[in-house]
């Protein structure tokens, strides 16, 4: 048993242990950086350049196209239509920060998806992109330049999970990094809560590798249960 645990314990450390990189010159991505001093709750006007200052965000409806939101909402929670905020503790009802005291909040509509984005330089050295989420209708998209980055959950939190991706290939480049929440299949909005974003120099094993990592380490585990004396 006691073998059994130590597997399981170097395999979570794959994903939870890792050291962060200065972040190039990418800006506010644990979104501490918001100012929305004289805004009340529920406000929709707040300037996307105070709310989120270093990003930029945006809507898509496809077959209508879309554009940039010049201001986003702070505190607001969606009952369907798709917009972003910023939140902090005083939202409430499941949508307060994850980790200090902002994270940014995508709702996705009945046919809208909604993204934050920024362009910097990935830091030399880059092995992982890893962002804490909770997400729940359509799971979000994350890219970096126009390439989709598989984002495995690596380490499961009260009311998030940190998750991680491999964007080693972009180290050391200019590139654009992105996070999308889509429209629901039904029943919208399809709802993500993001913070604390980090370029790491651990490696986050590619999906495929991380279950055979979790189903061997079980049925080891199975193994030493029913073993006879």
């Amino acid at each position: 048993m006691q073998t059994y645990k130590s597997i399981l314990i170097g395999v979570i450390s794959i994903g939870t242990t890792f050291s962060v990189l200065a972040q190039g010159n990418f800006l506010n991505l644990n979104f501490e950086s918001a100012n929305v001093s004289g805004y009340a709750p529920s406000s929709d006007n707040v300037p996307t350049t105070s709310a989120l200052p270093g990003w930029t965000a945006s809507s898509l409806q496809p077959g209508v196209g879309g554009g940039q939101y010049s201001t986003v909402w702070y505190d607001a929670i969606s009952l369907g239509g798709a917009f972003i905020s910023v939140n902090d503790a005083n939202t409430g009802f499941g949508f307060a920060p994850l980790q200090g005291k902002y994270s940014a909040v995508l709702f996705g509509g009945a046919s809208t998806s909604v993204t934050i984005s920024q362009t910097g330089l990935v830091p030399t050295g880059t092995l992982s992109l890893q962002a804490l989420m909770q997400w729940s209708g359509a799971a979000p998209v994350v890219m970096v330049g126009v390439q989709t980055i598989n984002m495995v959950p690596l380490q499961t939190f009260g009311n998030y999970t940190l998750y991680g991706g491999n964007i080693s290939a972009f180290a050391g480049q200019d590139e654009t990094l992105s996070f999308t929440e889509p429209p629901p299949a039904s029943n919208p909005p399809s709802e993500l809560i993001l913070d604390d974003i980090v370029f790491s120099t651990n490696a986050v094993p590619e999906p495929a590798t991380w279950a055979l990592l979790m189903c061997g380490a079980g049925l080891f585990g199975v193994t030493r249960q029913f073993r006879k004396p």
